[in-house]
């Protein structure tokens, strides 16, 4: 008799897949109990000790597969659906298998009313449902990793010649434009997107201009180029960047310090990246319980290049060729990459190289303040500004600089994948490295006596004053002033590096597992930060009236002689900080029915940070202020580029070793060194479910999230080791209702968290004697915690015309506040590090730190257009528009220095209104966009060391305009055309509510041209 096959039986590879899916976690937990066992043992190790666990799952589970895990392809290809389609075209069958498979899709070419409709009932797995769909059609599909591709197979069309079929073949931009639609509307979750083709062909130096193009996205800039991303009007720390499925984090700065230097927070620096290097890009606006908790405003998903998103043999090298109008310098960039599928294996090489010579160009000020000069006579000055000053009302800008600061940028980047993927398995290695590195020299010239006006006292002549109507002293002329230069040379680099191992499997019909390691590291240097000051005296006229942002400043003497200077003192710095993620994820996926899926997981992060500075200021001043010295004529530099005025500047580390002073190490040097350091460390467990079902017109997917998380501070100023837990419940449903292919409701209700700064947390105590008041840091902040609204209408009138509109709200909970509250030295916990002022352990004083004490609500809407003219005839067919408006309003209460209530005033980067539009043309051959992106004027900081000059300070609205051309010259060959800042965009930072100036620069127009070679 043959033996009966038991319906236990299963075959050796399906058992060692099992196997290897049971080590997977297994390993996985024993990282997370390390984690957890390790909470009470030494620092050092309770740092690394997740990894433990992680590296050992990678190491033994890599050989293991795992099943297809890209982002929008969620459900295997043979998992059978029912589906239901009657006498539907084939665009209104894709669409409807499209939903039900929740799977995207993008169709090259159009149908015709001529053609066989589609009937399909019943249970089919993708693939058959799409084999049914194209039988007997001239139609072919292909199942990819970025969805469905659908398009017209040639050999079974009619004789063209005879054929009524206006055929429109959809690449470049508009078919990119499609997938991110696509991408949308299969993410559950509010959402919007941008993938590859959409990105590159945009003229974007880096990704965070790329971004920009999406609803709700806004950029801060800096030397000509996007830095950082605000999302929905909030702080950028309260947006979560992960690349390749894992948070990341890179810093770097500013060299102005009305834009804040030396700048380390939450938010990812992204001129690090090139736009290149990544092939897609989606914001999650609504939360959802499976995600990373610390995206309050939502998470920016990343996701580098892959070697299956495009089968077999890929080659692609995109020289270019750029210059900016402000330097005399070209700035080459090049782009290659490399990438081939052999069977179930596929592996890419891509890397990125860019080099910029940067000149940014501007007047700024040090303030404005009411101030009454001592040491000089006012007889001069009309009666009425003579009493003015006596009353102390007018109101005298400080400073009044001109500025240049140049940087000699080069940024490379690299990417490494690895991929296996067979039909129940996957495996990828996601391999990131990116380096941006600038050599920076900043020249500076004003008048720099007493208070930062142009008055020494006892020699400066009063010429004349006019006040406008709020006592702003608008032009003011003064004989024998002060004027004053300085030169500054800085070496930064960002180097950032990162591995993730990302792998799935399916354990059965219903069982699958997914897996997730991930580590990235980043380093910020500043090794060597030096300036160098000169004084002399002219005659010097400062005049607003014209343009109130940008003085005239006029001085009589010639500045370019060096007999002017003399020298004044040196100033050295080095600063260095250092960020690690470590994470690690597992999900098991349950398939009750074919309309039901519950998932559970669990995760692990650890962030560690630490910062150092050092310093050594006012070096060779008490020598200079008693002896004269001379400037030392070989290692002068002319500085000519300003548009108003040239000035004698210093080769700055040549002039300091001029004069015995070492400025690339400070430990050579006899001055005293004053060193700041501080280590932070943050470790996040937690658990999550969720449950997806479909029925009908509606997917939800409700569930929740278990989160503790751990605090360690260690600083000099502070307490030597503290340690905070917090736990959190973080539920979430998000729902989507699509009563039709033409439109979708999506409705998501969640809450969502988002850690507080790093200076809250890990900042420097200072005490202040005169009133007996300490201002400290408080490493036992909670959270943000906020509970979120989201809606989004969504109307598709045809193919290529699209609209939504997007409403949310947002609580914030446990708002951060400055308290202030009386208690001795001792109560404190902080080391006395302050004896030399007669303060004791049982001193008191009035202890001001930061707490969880408001709440804060953000209202707001996102709009976004897409239309092209496809119903059109000739040309017209290919001309398309896509634009976003966004409207957010949001408040929050303003304290002074002593935690007293000042105002209640829009949040920190709230824009009320942004917006950006691209006009486009796309065909086979000419691809032509110009694009605009506008931002509504914000609040920078309200800072309450600086309210005795300012109540605020923030950015005026900017509008820049890019432009972009590409030409196929055949098969292989691209010529391309790229225009940025067209109108030359002048950045305006306003001081104070009253619009006074602050800093206004400008940083040119940039052209590149380029070739794309592809084989």
């Amino acid at each position: 008799m043959k033996p009966t096959k038991s319906c236990l039986a299963i075959s050796k590879n399906t058992f060692i897949q099992y196997a290897f899916g049971f080590l997977n976690a297994l390993l996985l937990m024993l990282g997370f109990s390390f984690a957890i066992k390790s909470r009470y043992n030494n620092r050092q190790y309770r740092r690394y000790a997740p990894v433990n666990g992680l590296i050992l799952s990678v190491f033994f589970c890599l050989p293991s597969a795992m099943a297809k895990n890209t982002q929008y392809l969620q459900t295997n290809t043979e998992k059978k659906q029912f589906i239901q389609i009657q006498n539907s075209s084939i665009e209104a069958a894709i669409k409807r298998i499209s939903l039900v498979y929740q799977v995207p899709f993008v169709i090259n070419g159009v149908g015709n009313n001529s053609e066989n409709k589609v009937n399909i009932e019943g249970l089919y797995s993708l693939s058959a449902a799409l084999e049914k769909m194209t039988r007997q059609s001239p139609w072919k599909y292909a199942i990819t990793p970025h969805g469905i591709e659908l398009s017209r197979a040639v050999k079974n069309l009619p004789n063209t010649a005879k054929s009524n079929i206006d055929e429109i073949i959809v690449t470049g931009l508009r078919a990119s434009l499609d997938k991110a639609k696509q991408i949308k509307t299969h993410t559950v979750a509010v959402s919007d997107a941008l993938v590859s083709d959409d990105m590159a062909n945009y003229p974007d130096i880096n990704m965070a201009e790329s971004l920009q193009r999406i609803p709700g996205v806004v950029i801060t800039r800096e030397a000509g180029e996007g830095r950082q991303v605000s999302l929905r009007g909030t702080s950028p720390d309260f947006t979560l960047v992960t690349i390749n499925g894992m948070p990341v984090l890179a810093n770097n700065d500013s060299p102005m310090d009305s834009r804040v230097q030396k700048q380390h927070d939450r938010s990812l620096d992204f001129n690090v990246f090139s736009s290149e290097l990544f092939s897609q890009a989606q914001v999650l606006k609504s939360y959802s319980a499976e995600q990373t908790t610390g995206g309050l405003a939502g998470t920016l998903a990343l996701q580098t290049n892959r070697p299956f998103a495009q089968k077999g043999f890929q080659f692609v090298l995109a020289p270019q060729l750029g210059k900016n109008e402000y330097s005399d310098n070209t700035a080459p960039r090049i782009t290659g990459l490399i990438s081939n599928t052999w069977g179930n294996w596929g592996a890419l090489l891509s890397a990125s190289y860019g080099k910029r010579f940067v000149e940014e160009r501007g007047a700024n000020t040090i303030r404005w303040r009411a101030i009454t000069p001592t040491g000089i006579s006012l007889d001069a000055l009309a009666p009425e500004v003579q009493q003015s000053f006596a009353n102390n009302e007018v109101i005298m800008p400080r400073g009044n600089r001109y500025s240049l600061w140049r940087s000699e940028q080069q940024r490379r980047g690299l990417n490494l994948a690895l991929e296996y993927q067979d039909e129940k398995s996957s495996a990828r290695l996601d391999i990131l490295h990116a380096a941006l590195g600038a050599t920076r020299n900043e020249f500076h010239l004003y008048p720099r006596g007493d208070q930062s006006t142009p008055i020494i006292p006892g020699i400066t002549e009063f010429v004349d004053a006019q006040l406008n109507a709020n006592n702003e002293l608008v032009y003011s002329a003064f004989n024998n002033a002060r004027v004053a230069t300085e030169s500054r040379s800085q070496d930064t680099k960002t180097t950032y590096k990162q591995a993730v191992f990302n792998s799935a499997f399916n354990l059965s019909e219903k069982w699958s597992l997914a897996l997730l390691i991930g580590l990235e590291k980043s380093d910020f240097e500043i090794p060597t930060s030096n300036k160098i000051y000169t004084q002399g005296m002219s005659d010097i006229s400062i005049d607003y009236r014209a343009d109130r942002f940008f003085a005239d400043i006029q001085y009589a003497s010639d500045l370019t002689q060096r007999d002017l200077w003399e020298m004044r003192e040196i100033d050295l710095e080095e600063y260095f900080a250092t960020t690690r993620y470590q994470h690690g994820r597992i999900a098991l996926k349950y398939q009750f029915t074919p309309n039901l899926l519950w998932q559970f997981g669990a995760e692990h992060t650890t962030f560690d940070t630490q910062t150092l500075s050092i310093y050594q200021t006012n070096l060779l001043l008490d020598a200079w202020s008693t002896t004269a010295q001379s400037l030392p004529m070989e290692y002068t530099q002319l500085v000519d580029s300003h548009p108003n005025v040239s000035w004698l500047g210093l080769q700055t580390h040549d002039a300091i070793q001029h004069f015995g002073i070492d400025p690339y190490s400070l430990t050579n040097n006899v001055a005293l060194i004053e060193q700041f350091d501080d280590d932070l460390t943050e470790q996040k467990s937690s658990a999550f479910f969720t449950l997806k079902w479909q029925y009908k017109q509606f997917t939800v997917v409700a569930g929740s999230r278990y989160q503790q998380e751990t605090t360690d501070v260690v600083n000099e100023f502070s307490r030597l080791e503290h340690s905070n837990k917090h736990v959190n419940w973080l539920p979430s449903v998000n729902v989507v209702w699509r009563p039709s292919l033409s439109y979708a409701v999506r409705f998501s209700l969640s809450r969502n968290l988002a850690s507080p700064s790093l200076s809250d947390l890990k900042g420097y105590a200072e005490y202040d004697p005169t009133d007996q008041v300490m201002y400290a840091s408080n490493p036992d902040l909670k959270p943000y915690a906020s509970t979120n609204i989201d809606v989004s209408l969504e109307w598709e009138a045809r193919d290529h015309v699209s609209f939504s509109v997007t409403p949310f709200y947002k609580s914030i909970d446990d708002f951060i506040a400055p308290h202030a509250r009386s208690l001795t030295l001792a109560e404190t916990g902080l080391e006395n590090k302050w004896q030399s002022n007669n303060l004791s352990d049982s001193s008191v004083i009035t202890l001001v730190t930061n707490q969880n004490a408001e709440s804060v609500s953000l209202l707001g809407f996102e709009t976004m257009l897409r239309y092209e003219w496809s119903y059109l005839t000739s040309r017209w067919q290919h001309v398309g528009l896509i634009g976003h408006f966004n409207y957010t309003d949001g408040t929050k209460n303003y304290y002074n220095n002593d935690a007293e209530f000042l105002f209640q005033k829009a949040l920190p980067y709230l824009s009320k209104k942004t917006a950006a539009v691209t006009l486009y043309y796309d065909d086979k051959t000419l691809s032509g966009r110009i694009s605009a992106s506008y931002r509504d004027n914000y609040i920078h900081q309200v800072n309450p060391m600086t309210l005795q000059d300012e109540d605020e300070t923030g950015f005026h609205s900017t509008l820049y305009i890019d432009a972009s051309f590409s030409l196929q010259l055949n098969q292989q060959w691209q010529f391309s055309l790229e225009a940025q800042n067209l109108t030359n965009q002048r950045e305006e930072q306003y001081s104070d509510s009253t619009d006074r100036a602050y800093n206004s620069t400008t940083s040119g127009r940039t052209f590149y041209v380029g070739l794309l070679y592809k084989y």
